[in-house]
């Protein structure tokens, strides 16, 4: 596929529940905290949470990393081509850097998958190298007027199981119940990788563990999609100068119609 042209997008919207409580760190102690809840302002103390998109896109891609790991008993196929998927279709959604390190077998698929012609003396392999990513995922910015609340933690030495000296410290969650906004956007997919991405989704759409100190009992949440809209090629008219897009309905983000098992 030629990325350089319009071909599709697609916008995927509503929010991210979360159902038990959940912390996001913003990766830096401060007063005693471990890590507190990331926002926008950087002021711990403010109500303006959000999770970052990367933070989601990189959840992602590692539910997909794994269902075309190699290693699998099982192999993904794309029904129409009957090519067998591997982590390069994860590359080619996501993006990727330094495809000339990767191993053969996902090089050669990417570089077909994106119609490189080696006869063609115009068309560099190295062009090819890095690609940006079709997706993109906003900050999810909170949209439930909560309050953080303080749970106490201990550190335990991972060799002797025992509470470590000066061991106690705090973190802070996002209350169950709490709403995070969720969108959503992917640019020139083929049929295949938005099946993809619907897998990607599946787990947190029933409800998944999701965020950090998931070995305290909390990260419990459920993605509820709100709207599917897209735009095709014949289309663009409508998109570019009246800002219209079509709706899916949002049941069909469960069904997959283009890959298989083997």
């Amino acid at each position: 596929m030629d990325f350089s042209i319009f071909k599709n997008k697609y916008r995927i919207s509503g929010n991210l529940e979360v159902l038990t409580a959940l912390h996001i760190g913003s990766g830096m102690e401060e007063n005693g905290f471990d890590a507190p809840f990331i926002t926008v302002d950087g002021d711990s103390k403010s109500k303006n949470f959000y999770i970052p998109g990367s933070s989601f896109r990189g959840y992602l891609s590692t539910k997909l990393e794994r269902l075309v790991n190699k290693d699998n008993s099982f192999k993904l196929i794309d029904t129409e081509t009957k090519e067998e998927l591997n982590e390069a279709d994860v590359k080619l959604i996501f993006g990727y850097t330094n495809l000339q390190k990767e191993d053969n077998n996902i090089k050669e698929r990417i570089l077909k998958k994106l119609d490189y012609d080696k006869n063609n003396e115009n068309d560099k392999e190295e062009n090819y190298y890095s690609m940006a990513g079709r997706i993109h995922i906003s900050d999810m910015l909170i949209i439930s007027d909560v309050k953080s609340i303080k749970r106490d933690g201990i550190k335990i030495d991972r060799e002797t199981g025992a509470t470590k000296n000066g061991a106690k410290f705090d973190y802070n969650v996002i209350p169950l119940c709490s709403k995070f906004e969720f969108e959503m956007e992917l640019d020139n997919v083929e049929e295949y990788q938005l099946d993809l991405i619907k897998l990607a989704l599946k787990d947190i759409i029933e409800g998944d563990l999701f965020g950090g100190k998931l070995s305290r009992g909390i990260g419990k949440c459920k993605l509820n999609i709100e709207k599917i809209e897209y735009v095709e090629r014949v289309d663009v008219e409508d998109y570019l100068f009246k800002n219209l897009m079509k709706t899916k309905n949002v049941k069909e983000i469960t069904e997959i119609k283009n890959l298989k098992i083997k």
